[in-house]
């Protein structure tokens, strides 16, 4: 970045402290002052200053004792989340720390990763911020307005600290909606391909930030992929909710004697295949086009067995309202699969 757009953006973003203060009901401190990095709307005894929801307050006890500062959103359940527990000025500066801290930290345990997970929200005490590294490319969600208040903030932390040659704006999060936030899908700047292709696992994978689904990749499944790799040779092995096929392909490389791998998407599927192909298991790898709910119960109608059974479906309950329903699918999938399992298998 230029260093004058750099000193222009730091300029216009800057949150000074002591603007509004938040606070908390009697007893209502305990779990701040313990770690936890939210605060509940029915915590709060009162707001004291002006605050519009985005604006950053200080949080404190009900006597008045300092505990952080954090970003404000009245429309959301969770009203205030801690961006520090000191007096930090939430600059540019700020950000440019927390991400060089994220970043060691993961190429710590990933030295060379190319697809990683370098920032996750709460984790890096940035609450509303996820970061995915994609070779040269990013993908970025910023899910709650207090983030996306502070958005340039948070692209020139970026360009300094990763300086990608293209980023992805991945706004389509059902959580925006709960923080009144609009959805949408972008490229945010410099140039994003329509696929990019990397190394992950130990496979040339394709990732398509474009139209694909979540951040591109199901990175937080690395290792239990590597686990069922292990324990798939001469198994017949079922993937439901494939997506691309990383279980499929694994289970192929640890020696299955069959992997079938089924998703309703059809261009999932067709990235899939081309994942299959790029890495030489596009015979050993069966792909499957239908609802995988329905495929199954079809299979265990059938009286198929599979030795290793990957269940790995979208999120079934996203508010409470669909609790009760995304229960009984979560049980009913479960039961199938298990009815679908050889003896010993798993």
């Amino acid at each position: 970045m230029p260093h004058a757009r750099r000193e222009m953006v730091r300029e216009t973003f800057v949150d000074r402290p002591g603007r509004a203060l938040l606070v908390l009901r009697k007893n209502q401190d305990r779990r701040v002052r313990g770690g936890h990095p939210w605060v509940f709307s029915n915590e709060v005894q009162a707001i004291q200053g002006e605050a519009s929801d985005g604006d950053l307050v200080e949080v404190t006890d009900f006597r008045g004792a300092f505990l952080g500062r954090a970003y404000l959103n009245r429309r959301s359940l969770i009203c205030a989340r801690l961006l520090t527990r000191g007096r930090d000025e939430i600059d540019v500066e700020f950000f440019v720390k927390r991400l060089q801290r994220a970043v060691q930290l993961r190429e710590a345990v990933y030295p060379g990763e190319q697809a990683l997970r370098l920032v996750y929200g709460e984790s890096d005490q940035l609450p509303g911020l996820v970061i995915d590294r994609y070779g040269d490319w990013l993908a970025v969600q910023i899910t709650t307005l207090g983030i996306e208040a502070r958005a340039e903030l948070v692209r020139a932390a970026i360009e300094r600290v990763l300086a990608p040659r293209g980023v992805m704006r991945l706004g389509d999060s059902p959580l925006r909606a709960l923080e009144g936030l609009a959805l949408s899908r972008a490229v945010w700047w410099g140039e994003v391909p329509e696929r990019i292709e990397l190394d992950h696992g130990g496979f040339r994978l394709e990732v398509d930030l474009h139209h694909g689904q979540k951040t591109g990749l199901f990175l937080d499944q690395r290792e239990n992929r590597g686990r069922a790799e292990a324990r798939a040779r001469g198994q017949r092995v079922l993937d439901l909710f494939c997506y691309q096929g990383e279980w499929a392909l694994h289970a192929a490389r640890g020696g299955a004697a069959e992997a079938v791998a089924v998703d309703s998407s059809r261009a999932a599927l067709e990235a899939a295949a081309r994942n299959a192909e790029r890495n030489g298991l596009a015979d050993r790898v069966r792909l499957r086009e239908g609802d995988c709910f329905d495929v199954a119960r079809e299979l265990e109608r059938a009286g198929e067995h599979f030795g290793l059974v990957v269940l790995d479906p979208p999120a079934l309950v996203k508010s409470r309202a669909r609790l009760a329903a995304g229960a009984r699918a979560y049980r009913e999938l479960n039961r199938v699969a298990m009815a679908l399992l050889s003896e010993g298998g798993t």
